[in-house]
Formats: structure tokens, C-alpha cells, sequence
């Protein structure tokens, strides 16, 4: 079979197709399944630059943290999907290929009203955007929320879950395309960062109080601009750092990407009662599966009826990947970046 195996580190140009064999059941919770489409995330940036930590330790694994495809073999004691059921894989890796075999707990039903693109657009970004949302920083309809990047894949997940919410929302974001695509989703404030302060923006929005919950995931200056726009018993949840240039081989970007790990004074945290939070869905779905498989059946339950739908910016052929990468890297993407496999 076809995949993108990650054998060397480097630039988008170190990743090409590769025939591979074809996985098979190994064990009894098993599910084979054809992959049709599959997320791209920042995340196998980073992984493909070497500096990402929930993928294989070791070179030659297959690139792809979630898709979509239809269920090919199950083993004995799967339960949870059957033989041509359309179904959604989030494994942290194995999903660029045309084959995935994955312990049963990787897999979820695909959502019924979603085309197999749009189901390979949701998992990772809006089960991100809803825990931190709802069961992190427990938001309440009339709060007001900061989503930076807002135009990518996770910001217009956040974006329209949180409107379905009932907050105000405002998010930035770098030209002035983006910022019709955010009005369009109905952002109450879009800030274009090239060309205004949102620290100001936001100042000015709320009247100087601030917002009561931030999603950031870009880390740096951003991060430290924006933990200054929290108000009072306001909570910031960092899901990322894509701002990070880390290059292992090369020393003279280890310090820029260390002054970029987000720091906070604790002390003066506690002077206006904040709260800082971190979230990282992968570790979840290995650690607390009964949890993330019921968050998972709610955020569905929930996107079905507020008839909320993925924005997919572009697909890329599976031979593609190097440009979807660069695509995403040179920050002209907007919304969720997918490979189409078969």
C-alpha cells in the first residue's frame, strides 16, 4: 500500500509516498479500515522537524494523526464498529496511508450528516476546541473569548462552537481575507494583527475589562499580549506553540525557541484570581478513553444540533503532502487542511 513514512527529519521535501506493506489484524480489538481522507495537523509539522513527542521515538513511522475511512475487517471482539461502517481514526500517527490497523479505542462513528472529508476535518480540532471550551475553562453564555489564529483549523472549530455557546467572540487573524471569512462565521470582533494591536482591539471591545477565557496556541509574544487581555477570574488554555523555529541541528535556534516557552507570574496571577490551563487531547485519548469516547458522543450530539459543519480550506492528493505542509507553514491556509487518499 501507499503511505508517507517519515524516515528522516527535515523540510517539507523529505516527504514522498512509499509502498509499504498492507497492515493486517493482529489482535482481537483490532479494526482494519480503508482510509479515505486525512487530516493534516501543526502538530506533524513539528513531528516532522523532530520536536513532537506523541509519535514512535524511532524514523520510518507513518505520518497522519486522524482521518476518515470505512471499516474493512474487525477483530473478534470489537464492538463498537462493523464491516463497511463509515468511521473517523484519531491515533497520533498511521492515518497518510491507504490502510490503518488501530485498537478499536482509536475509533469513532462518523457523523451521519458529514461527507467522508468532513468527518476527517473534525475530530482533533473541534474535541480540542469543546473540551477547552466546556470542560476546562467551564464557559457561560455572555462571556467573552479571545481565539487567536482564529482562522485555522482549530480557531473556526473554537469560533463556531463557542458562538453556538452563546459567548462574544473576537479572533485575530492576517489578512484581510481571513477577516471576511471570520465575519462570515459571525465573529462579534475580527482583528487583523498585521495592522492593529489586539491587545488594544480587545481593550477597546471590552471597555478595558478585558476577556473572561482565551484560546491561544501560538506561544511567545502573542502568548504574553494575550495573557494581558485577561480579565479578573479570567481563564487562558493553551493548546499550542506554533510559533516555534526549533531546529535541533542548528544552535542558533535553541534559545529563540526556548524565550518562546510560555512563562507567567504566578504571583501577580493571583492579584487579579486567573487561571492558566494546558491541553493536549492525544495524551487523553491513551489515559482516559471511557472519558474522551462520552466527550466525543456529547460534542456530536451537540454540532448536530446547532448544525455546525467543518471548514475544509483545501485538499491536497496524497503525493501532495510536501506542498499541503508548506501550504500550511507559509500561513495562507485557512480552516482544516486534508489529504485525500483514495
Amino acid at each position: 500500500m501507499k503511505a508517507i513514512v517519515l524516515d528522516k527529519l527535515g523540510s517539507p521535501s523529505v516527504l514522498k509516498i512509499r509502498d509499504v506493506q498492507k497492515p493486517s489484524i493482529a489482535n482481537p480489538n483490532d479494526v482494519l479500515i480503508r482510509m479515505k481522507f486525512s487530516g493534516i495537523n501543526y502538530a506533524e509539522i513539528l513531528a516532522r522537524k523532530g520536536i513532537y513527542k506523541w509519535v514512535p521515538k524511532k524514523k520510518g513511522f507513518i505520518l497522519g494523526m486522524e482521518g476518515s475511512g470505512i471499516v474493512e475487517e474487525v477483530g473478534r471482539n470489537v464492538s463498537n464498529c462493523k464491516i463497511g461502517d463509515p468511521v473517523i481514526v484519531v491515533r497520533g500517527y498511521s492515518c497518510h496511508a491507504e490502510y490503518v490497523t488501530v485498537d478499536e479505542k482509536y475509533v469513532f462513528p462518523a457523523i451521519p450528516e458529514y461527507a467522508l472529508a468532513q468527518n476527517a476535518a473534525f475530530c482533533g480540532s473541534f474535541m480540542t476546541a469543546y473540551i477547552a471550551l466546556k470542560k476546562m475553562a467551564r464557559v457561560e453564555a455572555g462571556e467573552t473569548i479571545l481565539v487567536q489564529a482564529a482562522a485555522g483549523a482549530l480557531g473556526t472549530a473554537t469560533v463556531m462552537l463557542a458562538k453556538a455557546m452563546g459567548l462574544k467572540v473576537a479572533g485575530t487573524t492576517s489578512t484581510p481575507k481571513k477577516i471576511t471569512l471570520l465575519e462570515n462565521l459571525d465573529v462579534d470582533l475580527a482583528i487583523n494583527y498585521s495592522q492593529e494591536n489586539f491587545r488594544e482591539a480587545i481593550f477597546n471591545w471590552t471597555s478595558k475589562n478585558g476577556v473572561n477565557v482565551i484560546l491561544e496556541s501560538v506561544g511567545g509574544k502573542v502568548f504574553k499580549e494575550s495573557f494581558q487581555c485577561l480579565s479578573p477570574m479570567g481563564r487562558l488554555i493553551l493548546v499550542g506553540i506554533s510559533s516555534v523555529r526549533f531546529n535541533k541541528w542548528n544552535p542558533l535556534t535553541w534559545w529563540p525557541t526556548y524565550k518562546l516557552i510560555p512563562r507567567v507570574n504566578l504571583l501577580s496571577m493571583l492579584g487579579k484570581s486567573q487561571g492558566i490551563l494546558a491541553f493536549h487531547i492525544g495524551r487523553l485519548l491513551d489515559d482516559k478513553y471511557t472519558e474522551m469516547k462520552e466527550e466525543y458522543l456529547e460534542l456530536v450530539k451537540f454540532v448536530r444540533e446547532h448544525t455546525i459543519f467543518p471548514l475544509i480550506g483545501k485538499i491536497f492528493p496524497l503525493d501532495q503532502i510536501g506542498d499541503a505542509h508548506k501550504f500550511i507553514e507559509s500561513r495562507k491556509s485557512f480552516g482544516k487542511i486534508l489529504l485525500q487518499i483514495d
